[in-house]
């Protein structure tokens, strides 16, 4: 059990460089979350990039697609916080779960 706990620790360490310590109603909240969300999506454009080489051992593509499916975790968590920092500000944005329409407006009004 204390194996499994340190592994836990260790994954908790690697994904805090992706925690957003910036208070969501100070000045800098969207600059950080700009610059972590881009970070992030460079990420996954990065992983898809290697995916589609040729030249991957089946253990490297298994690597990769968990790596995508983090990333994928951790820009939900990013998304979460825009939905919150906006109801904070006074902003809501009613989509249908899961889906992406509407975003490009928020888009808009965000950067």
């Amino acid at each position: 059990m204390e194996n499994i706990e340190l592994k836990l620790l260790e994954e908790l360490n690697k994904l805090q460089r992706f925690a957003l310590k910036t208070p969501i109603d100070s000045k800098n909240f969207w600059r950080d979350w700009q610059s972590l969300y881009t970070t992030v999506r460079f990420s996954q454009i990065a992983v898809k990039s290697l995916l589609e080489g040729d030249n991957l051992s089946q253990e490297e593509v298994k690597h990769l697609k968990r790596k995508l499916h983090l990333l994928r975790e951790i820009e939900n968590y990013l998304k979460e916080l825009r939905e919150v920092a906006l109801q904070v500000k006074g902003y809501s944005i009613f989509s249908p779960e899961g889906s992406e329409e509407g975003n490009d407006d928020l888009d808009d009004l965000l950067f």
